[in-house]
């Protein structure tokens, strides 16, 4: 099967890549050229469907964060490495006579140069650099490159900016483009090929829904085929309140990442729970989505995926829950302390979610929204086997008991 990937890069990129397009047989291109890399961001609402996204480079993948963030499919881009910065260093040795302290380079990470430069014992001798990023001024690099050669300092600028490249060209000024590697064009398309199946796969997944009512109330038949058609879902009533929809992993991703959820809300008359599961087989995403169901509160959604991760409530308040896990130091307190996984990693998202290492039994309470008896048991049973201890107290109101501060002391960055 082919793989379609659009590929964002300059006419100079987007030129070389189409003679390579013959050692590609498995991956379709279709080419997207802009001028300067911040054209990227409006290129994007440009590009007909596709199963991946390859930019040329780091700049245009981080000036489209955005936009990239709302499509179903994943993007990649081509890392400016060592081995680009070997290969020009080398094409320059073979062409020309021009030492390393008369060259001009911008790029990514200047560092790599000196990284390439001292593992070939050639330490003596730097050049002029300066660093790009995404807020980089195009005149400002322009000028480093001109003002080094004018002043004569450098005699080669050597740029990874088709714009800067022009510049210097129309200028008169002596400049060559970075040089990409074909073994990393073809490695960072291979790596979008991946992605691309990767994620096809994981869309593929099996996909059980619940959708339960309050008060025994039915919900109508016209509901449910709007509710299942927007996920390509086909249903069956479980039991007298509780409804089964059958569906992929990646069709009910979209509808989480579109806000269906409020829609469906709004849809039935009386108040919902939805909960799904997914998995490799029926039975597996069925289980979880049962799990799910046991989460949700009126007007809620879960989902717990096929690696045991509770995902909800949605629509608001999404967060990732582990329900299992395979951390050796979080397995060991799970046995020391007889807490959960799930409620182990709450109490991560917790202590990350916090701005101070201090707390109180009330701010835990209110994270997990659990009764104070609930979550004095759980700090007792952290301060018990030294995972927590009390630091502190505070009186913030005139009578009853001071409030206990506590600490956390087990790694939360797991």
């Amino acid at each position: 099967m082919v793989t379609r990937i659009a590929v964002l890069g300059s006419y100079n990129f987007i030129e070389r890549l189409k003679h390579l397009e013959v050692e590609l047989p498995s991956i379709h291109m279709d080419y997207y050229i802009y001028k300067t890399p911040i054209d990227a961001i409006a290129i994007i609402p440009t590009i007909k469907p596709c199963d991946a996204i390859f930019f040329s480079g780091s700049l245009p993948y981080v000036y489209t964060k955005d936009a990239r963030e709302q499509l179903p499919i994943p993007s990649h881009y081509l890392r400016q490495d060592e081995t680009a910065i070997a290969t020009t260093l080398l094409s320059i040795g073979f062409s020309s006579s021009i030492p390393v302290s008369k060259l001009s380079i911008d790029l990514i990470e200047p560092q790599s140069v000196q990284h390439v430069l001292e593992d070939i014992g050639q330490m003596d001798e730097y050049p002029f650099m300066i660093k790009i990023d995404p807020t980089f001024d195009l005149k400002e690099v322009v000028a480093f490159h001109a003002n080094l050669q004018r002043n004569g300092e450098a005699s080669l600028a050597i740029t990874s900016i088709h714009a800067v490249y022009q510049h210097l060209r129309e200028n008169n000024l002596s400049v060559i483009r970075m040089i990409d590697p074909k073994s990393s064009i073809i490695k960072g398309l291979e790596e979008t090929k991946s992605m691309a199946l990767l994620a096809k796969s994981q869309s593929a997944k099996i996909a059980v829904g619940f959708i339960q009512t309050n008060d025994d109330k039915l919900i109508s038949d016209d509901t449910l085929k709007k509710i299942s058609s927007s996920i390509q879902a086909s249903f069956t009533k479980s039991e007298k309140d509780l409804y089964m929809l059958y569906s992929t992993q990646g069709d009910v991703q979209k509808a989480f990442v579109n806000n269906y959820i409020d829609t469906w809300f709004e849809l039935s008359s009386s108040p919902l729970k939805i909960a799904f599961g997914f998995g490799k087989t029926v039975v597996e995403a069925t289980k979880n989505a049962k799990d799910a169901l046991t989460y949700t509160t009126e007007n809620s959604a879960y989902v717990i995926t096929d690696t045991k991760e509770l995902l909800g409530p949605f629509p608001n308040n999404q967060k990732k829950v582990h329900l299992k896990t395979n951390e050796p130091k979080i397995a060991k307190l799970a046995k020391e302390t007889t807490l959960s996984p799930a409620n182990i990693s709450k109490i991560m998202q917790f202590s990350r979610s916090r701005t101070s290492v201090e707390f109180t039994a009330y701010d835990l309470e209110v994270y997990l929204q659990v009764s104070r008896r609930t979550t004095e048991r759980i700090l007792k049973k952290l301060v018990d086997n030294d995972y927590a201890r009390i630091t502190g107290e505070e009186m913030t109101y005139q009578q009853g008991r001071p409030r206990a501060i506590y600490e956390l002391n087990f790694p939360t960055y797991l």
